[in-house]
C-alpha cells in the first residue's frame, strides 16, 4: 500500500526544503528517564577540522600522522579522537556495464572524490571587463578537467543563482558558462570608470570658483560610494551564508573558488575629505561570523582576484580621458589602497575558512588548478571539545605540527558555540507537528547523487498531453493514474514521461515479522526542475511492502520495481528521482538531463 500525501504538504516540503545549517556535531548519551523510557541528552561538542599542510613550494605535504598534530581550543589542549587522510588521488574506473539508451543509474562509473569544487562568478563586485576574462579562463580550465572531478557553478549578481549543479561532465559545465541567460552583468553597486571621472571633472571645475561646493561634492561622493560598498558587502555575505546552507548537508570538504573583484571589510578615514570619518566603516565582525558559518559547513573559501595583474586605473586600457594632471598629483591617488583593502578581506576570509587567497595573476585557470590541488589533499581531525558550554561565544581553534617546522597550515580558525546548535532531549510525549520529510533534503536540484541505495531509472518520453487528460497507459501506476505529478497549477504544452524505478533489494533494510514476512517502508519521489533550479512538477509517495517468502525471493533476484508518470512543461530541464528507506534512514538519488532521453521510434501498423 502507499500513502498519498496532500498536494499542500508535498508543495511545502519540496519548495520549502529544510535549510541544512551545518554546525559542530554533538555526541549523545542514552540515560534512563523517570518513566522508564530513554531520552537523549547532549553532553559534548564534536568539532571537525580539515587541515591542509603545505611546504615552501606551496604543495600539499603527505605522510603525516595523527601524532604529528596538536590541537588547542581557547588555549586548552584537545585530544584528537579521529584522524583521516584524504589524498586527492585519481579515483579508479568502476566496472559497471554500459547502460542502454534511456537507462540511468546512481552507481558511479568513476568513484567520486572526497572533496567538491564550487565555482562562484561574482558580478556584484567585479567590473564587466574582468568578468569577460574570468569566463574565458574558466572555459580554458574546463577543457582539461580531470575525470571524476565534480563541480558546480554559481553566479552572484543581485542574488545568488545556481547555474549548474554538481556534475563531472565538462560539457554541462561549459554549457552553463556559455548560456546567454547566464551572461555578464553590470553591477548596479559598482562605480564605473566613466562615473568616477565625471565626478572628478565636476569637482575640478568647481574648485577654482567654489571650493566649498567642490569639497561638499567630494564628501557626498565618498559617502555615497561607502553606502554602495556597504550594500555590496551585505549582499555578498548573505549569498555566502546561503551557499553554506546549500553545501552544509553534503559530506566532506567543499572548496569554493570565488572569482571576485573583492570588497573591503574596513574603510579607513580619508584625510583628503572635509569629514574624513564620514565614509569610515568596519564590518569585520559580520565577515568573521559568515566565515564561521562557512567553516562549520566544511566550506573553504578560495578568493581569486578577478582583476589579474592590475595597474592603477590611470594606466589601464579603460582609463577615462577626463582624468587630469591634478589627479595625478594627489597623494595616494589610484586604486592601490582599495586593492590592498580588498586583498586583506580576501586573506581574512580564506584564513578563517581554511582556504588560500590568490591574486596578482592573469592565468586564472592555473589559479583554479592550484585551488583544486590545495583543497584535495588534506587531513581531517576530529576532537571532542573540553568546553561543552553553548553560550554563543567564539571558540578559537589552533592547530600545530609538534616538532615539524617550516610548514603552512590552512584550517578554520574557530566556531561559535551557539546555543541554537544544542541537541535537545527527545520529547517523551507525541509531537503535534509532523516531522520533516526525510527524503526532501536530498531532492534539491544540483545536489550530488546519493548512492546509499543503488537504483536504476528507465525513462521514456511520451506524447503531448492535456493536464486533465487520461493516463496514456493501462499499466498499474503508483499514485493517481489520471494525473502525471502533483502540481495542480500546470497548464497545457506538457510532455508526459514514463519512469520505471528499479531498486536493488540488497540496498534495503528488511524487517522480518514473526510470521516470516519481510517488511520495508520506502519513499519515492520525482521532481522536474527548470534551468534555475525551480521545481515545476513533483510527486512523492510512501510505499509499505509486506512480502511472503516466495515474493521476497523474487524481489531479491529482480529488485523492487515501481512505475510512475510525470508531466513536464516545456522549460523542464532535469528530472531528479529519489528513494528513501524509512527503516534504515538511507537515501538514493539521481538527476538526469531530460535532453538525453531518446524518443521512441515511431511504430507502423499493418492491416
Amino acid at each position: 500500500m502507499f500513502q498519498h500525501f496532500s498536494p499542500a504538504y508535498r508543495l511545502g516540503i519540496l519548495l520549502g526544503l529544510a535549510s541544512l545549517m551545518s554546525a559542530p556535531l554533538h555526541s549523545q548519551t542514552a540515560t534512563p528517564a523517570d518513566s522508564g523510557r530513554q531520552v537523549f541528552q547532549a553532553n559534548a561538542r564534536i568539532v571537525v577540522l580539515d587541515v591542509v599542510v603545505s611546504g615552501k613550494n606551496a604543495r600539499p605535504v603527505s605522510g603525516l600522522d595523527k601524532k604529528d598534530f596538536l590541537v588547542s581550543e581557547d588555549g586548552r589542549q584537545q585530544t584528537i579522537t579521529n584522524f583521516e587522510v584524504h589524498t586527492g588521488a585519481q579515483p579508479p574506473q568502476a566496472t559497471s556495464p554500459l547502460l542502454q539508451p534511456n537507462m540511468y543509474t546512481n552507481i558511479p562509473r568513476i568513484q567520486p572524490s572526497d572533496s567538491l569544487t564550487v565555482l562562484v562568478l561574482d558580478s556584484l563586485n567585479t567590473p564587466l571587463d574582468d568578468q569577460t576574462h574570468v569566463r574565458a579562463q574558466m572555459l580554458k580550465y574546463l577543457k582539461k578537467i580531470p575525470a571524476g572531478r565534480r563541480m558546480a557553478i554559481f553566479a552572484l549578481g543581485t542574488q545568488l543563482r545556481l547555474l549548474q549543479g554538481f556534475t563531472d561532465d565538462p560539457a554541462l559545465l561549459t554549457a552553463a558558462i556559455n548560456n546567454k541567460k547566464n551572461g555578464k552583468q553590470v553591477s548596479p553597486l559598482l562605480q564605473t570608470n566613466a562615473e568616477a571621472a565625471a565626478t572628478q571633472e565636476t569637482v575640478d571645475a568647481l574648485m577654482a570658483h567654489a571650493a566649498e561646493a567642490a569639497a561638499a561634492m567630494q564628501q557626498f561622493s565618498a559617502e555615497e560610494d561607502s553606502t554602495r560598498s556597504e550594500v555590496r558587502l551585505k549582499r555578498t555575505l548573505q549569498a555566502l551564508q546561503q551557499l553554506a546552507q546549500y553545501l552544509g548537508g553534503m559530506p566532506g570538504r567543499k572548496n569554493v573558488a570565488w572569482f571576485s573583484g573583492g570588497f573591503p571589510m574596513v574603510l579607513l578615514p580619508d584625510p583628503d575629505l572635509p569629514n574624513g570619518f564620514g565614509a569610515q566603516r568596519d564590518d569585520q565582525q559580520e565577515v568573521h561570523k559568515t566565515d564561521a558559518l562557512l567553516a562549520a559547513a566544511q566550506v573553504a573559501i578560495y578568493p581569486i582576484g578577478a582583476e589579474g595583474v592590475a595597474a592603477d586605473l590611470l594606466y589601464s586600457a579603460g582609463a577615462d580621458s577626463r582624468l587630469t594632471q591634478q589627479q595625478l598629483s594627489r597623494p595616494g591617488w589610484g586604486q592601490a589602497q582599495e586593492r590592498n583593502a580588498n586583498h586583506e578581506a580576501m586573506d581574512e576570509m580564506a584564513k578563517d575558512t581554511g582556504g588560500v587567497a590568490l591574486y596578482g595573476t592573469n592565468d586564472l585557470a592555473d589559479a583554479l588548478d592550484r585551488v583544486v590541488a590545495h583543497g584535495s589533499y588534506f587531513y581531517t581531525l576530529t576532537y571532542t571539545s573540553t568546553n561543552p558550554a553553548t553560550d554563543g561565544q567564539f571558540r578559537k581553534v589552533q592547530v600545530q605540527l609538534g616538532n615539524l617546522r617550516g610548514y603552512r597550515l590552512a584550517y578554520r580558525r574557530g566556531y561559535y558555540a551557539d546555543n541554537t546548535n544544542t541537541v535537545q532531549p527527545v520529547a517523551t510525549k507525541p509531537v503535534a507537528d509532523p516531522a520533516p520529510d526525510p527524503l526532501s533534503p536530498f531532492m534539491r536540484s544540483g545536489l550530488p547523487g546519493s548512492t546509499q541505495i543503488p537504483f536504476t531509472l528507465r525513462v521514456e518520453r511520451g506524447t503531448a498531453v492535456a493536464r486533465a487528460g487520461p493516463a496514456l497507459t493501462t499499466r498499474k501506476q503508483v499514485g493517481n493514474p489520471g494525473q502525471g505529478g502533483d502540481n495542480a497549477n500546470l497548464k497545457d504544452a506538457l510532455t508526459r514521461y514514463k519512469v520505471d524505478l528499479m531498486i536493488a533489494a540488497r540496498g534495503l533494510l528488511w524487517n522480518v515479522a514473526p510470521d516470516g514476512n519481510h517488511h520495508v517502508s520506502l519513499e519515492t519521489a520525482l521532481v522536474v526542475y527548470n534551468h534555475q533550479g525551480k521545481p515545476l512538477n513533483w510527486m512523492l509517495r510512501q510505499i509499505n511492502l509486506n512480502l511472503d517468502a516466495a515474493r521476497y525471493a523474487i524481489v531479491q533476484a529482480n529488485g523492487v520495481n515501481f512505475y510512475l508518470e510525470i508531466d513536464t512543461p516545456e522549460d523542464g530541464i532535469t528530472l531528479r528521482g529519489g528513494v528513501y528507506d524509512l527503516n534504515a534512514n538511507l537515501a538514493g538519488t539521481l538527476e538526469i538531463p531530460l535532453s538525453s532521453v531518446v524518443s521512441p521510434a515511431p511504430t507502423t501498423s499493418s492491416r
